[in-house]
């Protein structure tokens, strides 16, 4: 149901930064949900190797548009919390790296608030999340022969957009 707040297409303005803004609550209105398409997929018969996941999210908050202005992003927290939450039941321990070190950024007004197995996810995750890897200082660990990764995971989200396509560390991980 569409009322005058969420027919409002105009950005809404991101305070922490000067020119910086949010998705229009109308954009909000179409395109995120309260909830997810999970259908409560079970796994009877997790993975029980030493082998773990690495994600590598981005860390980045804003990407700087064609016009000057500032999106305010992350990682979209479906695409990132949702696989998570599956890998995690599959039995893979999930290790958390950003390019930087610091924390990895969510675009926060994505969250599907009525999405209980993502709120969960997120709750179960927030340390690694606030305080992930830093890419460089694990990457000859990741990329050895005995690397204790089984596979790698980059969420989606426009944040990832910003540095991640073009870091020699996450080329030498995926090579």
């Amino acid at each position: 149901m569409n009322t005058p707040a969420t027919n409002d297409k105009n950005p809404t303005p991101d305070l922490a930064e000067d020119n910086a803004f949010f998705p229009s609550p109308y954009s909000l209105s179409q395109y995120t949900s309260p909830k997810t398409d999970y259908d409560g997929t079970t796994y009877p018969t997790p993975y029980a190797g030493n082998k773990k996941v690495l994600m590598i999210a981005t860390d980045e908050r804003y990407i700087q548009m064609q016009n000057g202005k500032f999106f305010s992003t992350g990682n979209h927290p479906v695409e990132m919390l949702l696989p998570m939450f599956h890998l995690d039941n599959a039995g893979f321990e999930i290790d958390v790296a950003t390019l930087s070190g610091n924390p990895a950024k969510l675009e926060m007004w994505a969250m599907p608030k009525q999405e209980q197995v993502v709120l969960d996810t997120f709750q179960k995750y927030a340390d690694k999340l606030k305080n992930p890897l830093k890419l460089a200082d694990i990457l000859e660990n990741v990329v050895g022969e005995n690397s204790p990764y089984a596979a790698v995971f980059i969420p989606g989200g426009h944040g990832v957009l910003a540095k991640i396509p073009h870091s020699l560390e996450v080329k030498k991980v995926l090579k």
